[in-house]
């Protein structure tokens, strides 16, 4: 059972903004250490990514694909079957 602490969701997100702020890999842990976490540390996550390739490889692995264009540079097509 959470302490009564936890059920504001104010609390929550102070405690998930300071684990982003001070440790963020710790924030995905926290994210799926307990439900009432969940939301508040996912949604702190999402806000630091500066990369659109993030996003991409959450689609599932036959829907992209990436080929390298120049050094540290590389070109990605979302790929869609047709019927």
């Amino acid at each position: 059972m959470a302490h009564r602490a936890l059920v504001v969701d104010e609390i929550l997100r102070e405690v998930t903004a300071h684990v982003i702020d001070t440790h963020p890999p710790t924030a995905v842990s926290l994210a799926r250490c307990a439900k009432f976490f969940e939301e508040p540390a996912l949604s702190a996550l999402w806000k630091i990514q500066n990369e659109l390739w993030i996003l991409i490889k959450t689609l599932p692995p036959d829907s992209w694909d990436l080929r390298p264009t120049i050094p540290s540079t590389a070109l990605v097509t979302i790929v869609r079957d047709t019927p």
